[in-house]
């Protein structure tokens, strides 16, 4: 076990950004609008795959002692078009959230 726990340590770090970008998304929520609901929906879908990627997959790969890679391609599929349109979800919330800063600022 003490093998499965190095090789994940590494992963953590791709998930640290993952996480910071979800608590700045629930900071943003607080005006409840419809940008930054999308922005929290994507931004949570991401950290979700990126948890998928990283820990749960190098895990299984050590406890099954099999190539997972090659034995659920339409798992990884899946977890792949999830993850797009999380990455979608969040683009357009964070489209949403600029072009209500822009019309916020040219109102003053």
């Amino acid at each position: 076990m003490d093998d499965t726990l190095l090789s994940i340590l590494p992963s953590l770090l791709f998930i640290i950004p993952q996480i910071i970008i979800v608590v700045a998304c629930i900071i943003n929520l607080k005006k409840k609008s419809a940008s930054g609901i999308l922005v929290l929906i994507g931004a949570g879908i991401g950290l979700l795959t990126t948890l998928f990627y990283n820990l749960a997959i190098p895990i299984l790969f050590q406890v099954f002692d099999t190539n997972i890679y090659s034995d659920n391609t339409i798992i990884f599929s899946l977890i792949t078009g999830i993850s797009f349109i999380g990455s979608m979800l969040f683009a357009i919330g964070l489209l949403l959230l600029i072009q209500e800063k822009v019309k916020l600022q040219q109102s003053l």
